[in-house]
This record gives C-alpha cells, structure tokens and sequence, in this order.
C-alpha cells in the first residue's frame, strides 16, 4: 500500500507480508552473507559493506531469488543493479551523505530510464533524502518499507545512531 506519495517519489509500507519480510531478515543477518567493505561517497572516513546481486547483466549471488517478492511487486521489466548495503553504527551523530544520482550517461546527465527503488530490512534513525523541485524529502528507515523514484532526483543517505547495523536493498531497475 502507498502511504505517502509526491508527484515522482512513492513510499510503500509493509511491502511484503510476515513471512517473506522475516525470511529476508533472517538471511541479511546471517552470517552466511559475503559483506565487502567499501568507502563510502562522501567520506573515506566513513565505510560500508555490500553484497552486490546484480550487475553487468548477471546474477553474481546466491540471494538472488530471497528478493523475489520485491521485484514482483515493484513489476521489473529488467534489472540494472542490484546491492544490499550494510552500515555499521559508528557514530553518535549522524552524518549526512552527498547528493547523488546512481547512473550517469557519457555526457553527465542522470540516466533517465532507471528507477531506484530502496528497501528497508530494519528500523534505525538514519534517513534518506531526496531533492524534489527544490525541497529535500526525507524518507524514514522503517523496517519492511520502501521508497521508489527516478534516477533523475538526487538522493543521500544520513548514517544512523540507534542500532549496530543497517540493512538496506537498493534495486537498480526498468
């Protein structure tokens, strides 16, 4: 269901029912999960793990099929990307990230035909924020939630204070 919507950014509650939602949770924090660290856009101080699933046309892990659910309710037509992030709580503020678009054509502008969709696996304080004809839009990491919108709108995340580690799925899609 579409809890809040604005004329490019959908937020979707309880996007998947109990089962699938406790399923992928479970699997996240398994420690079955191949995490690789990585720095992180706006600050080499900063870092995060991921676990990419998609890319360069290929599945490139095994939870693949876990997020199936997902991708029949956001109806992909076809992937560009997919990764599953995890942010460690390192700070007691919370630090702002860099606005950014996720894909850029040869000559710089934010490629048009991709959607970004960003689930969230667990509840923290951190907060992604979206620009959206000249205001910021902040979107709350709510647990078994989801944000969609176009590659064109410029988005961060903050980091988060509350809880050791946050999960969150970006799915890069047609």
């Amino acid at each position: 269901m579409v809890q809040r919507s604005m004329s490019q950014i959908k937020v979707y509650k309880n996007v998947l029912g109990d089962e699938d939602y406790k399923n992928i949770l479970f699997e996240v924090e398994s420690r079955e999960v191949a995490w690789y660290k990585g720095a992180v856009l706006y600050d080499e101080n900063q870092s995060q793990f991921s676990h990419t699933i998609y890319v360069d046309h290929n599945v490139t892990s095994q939870m693949f099929d876990l997020f199936n659910p997902l991708y029949q309710f956001l109806d992909i037509r076809l992937f560009h990307r997919i990764r599953l992030n995890c942010n460690l709580q390192k700070s007691e503020k919370k630090i702002l990230g860099g606005m950014h678009n996720d894909f850029y054509n040869a000559d710089g502008t934010p490629v048009k035909e991709v959607m970004i969709a960003i689930y969230y696996a667990n509840n923290t304080d951190g907060k992604t924020l979206i620009e959206e004809n000249g205001n910021t839009i902040e979107i709350e990491n709510e647990a078994n939630s989801m944000v969609v919108f176009p590659n064109t709108l410029r988005h961060t995340g903050t980091t988060h204070t509350d809880k050791e580690f946050r999960y969150v799925l970006n799915i890069n899609y047609l």
